[in-house]
């Protein structure tokens, strides 16, 4: 698969109709919006190390955001987490916003996830207008609002 463009969000959910609904939501809420969806731990890892199916992406930008899943088959969103954030300080991808969304309440995984180097984590909530409202939410802080430098 070949990017052309740097991509503004990587979404990495295992759930076939969230993924998409992510997706559709990103792109309906922030104008111009570059989203690259995938479906567990180890393509996300593929894409942002172009490795394997995504060799041939452009350049060696990261995305502006990463959405995580934890529950993925294959790499599970720690292991994806802990692999970015152990690179070389000076690489790029370290200062991507991982923005961990998940159906796990538990205290044990949202103390992890910072300690591997979240920027935040977020509970799915259950009713489908929320989750969108969330989604939306936090696509247009991350996006639109948070800022990186001047």
């Amino acid at each position: 698969m070949t990017q052309l463009e740097p991509v503004d969000i990587l979404v990495v959910e295992d759930n076939d109709s969230q993924r998409a609904s992510i997706v559709h939501t990103l792109q309906k809420a922030i104008p111009d919006v570059l989203v690259i969806a995938v479906k567990d731990g180890t393509e996300a890892l593929d894409f942002l190390f172009s490795r394997k199916a995504w060799t041939d992406r452009a350049g060696e930008d990261p995305p502006r955001l990463i959405l995580l899943d934890l529950a993925l088959p294959g790499a599970d969103g720690f292991s994806v987490l802990g692999q970015i954030r152990s690179i070389e300080p000076q690489d790029a991808l370290t200062l991507t916003p991982v923005v961990i969304f998940t159906d796990s309440q538990s205290a044990g995984d949202i103390s992890k996830s910072y300690r591997c180097g979240a920027n935040s984590y977020i509970i799915k909530p259950l009713s489908y207008p929320d989750f969108q409202t969330v989604v939306e939410t936090v696509g247009q802080y991350w996006m639109a609002h948070n800022r990186t430098s001047c």
